[in-house]
């Protein structure tokens, strides 16, 4: 059996190429102006994939959905409430290029995830 922790990361892996696959995509389409609601959307994109990945497979959660989700969605707002922050300072007053400083967002982001999600997120089933 595969330890959690690299479902997690291969979860993660998976919605973070999905979160910045849906940035580029905009920063190309819509440009570099609409910065924060390019971060937003396609957190929302990574937030689902994450989500369901880490309900179903990594914490393998019998908890009821809605309280689930209903935490997950919690520490996503804040996730993406200091992820707004730290890319604005990054790419205005820092000069990070965009790209590289959704990069470094994601990275920051995910850090923490893993210790909140499995102590305080999903319900996990008890282990023989």
């Amino acid at each position: 059996m595969m330890p959690r922790l690299f479902r997690f990361l291969l979860s993660g892996g998976s919605a973070a190429a999905v979160e910045y696959a849906i940035f580029l995509l905009l920063q190309t389409g819509l440009g570099t102006d609409w910065l924060l609601l390019n971060q937003s959307v396609s957190f929302a994109g990574g937030f689902i994939v994450s989500f369901m990945l880490n309900r179903h497979w990594v914490f393998r959660s019998e908890g009821a959905w809605a309280g689930e989700l209903a935490r997950y969605g919690l520490l996503a707002a804040i996730n993406l409430v200091l992820g707004n922050v730290a890319i604005s300072l990054l790419a205005g007053p820092l000069h990070v290029p965009p790209l590289l400083a959704k990069l470094i967002v994601m990275v920051m982001v995910a850090g923490w995830n893993y210790v909140i999600f499995s102590r305080l997120v999903f319900r996990q089933r008890p282990t023989a």
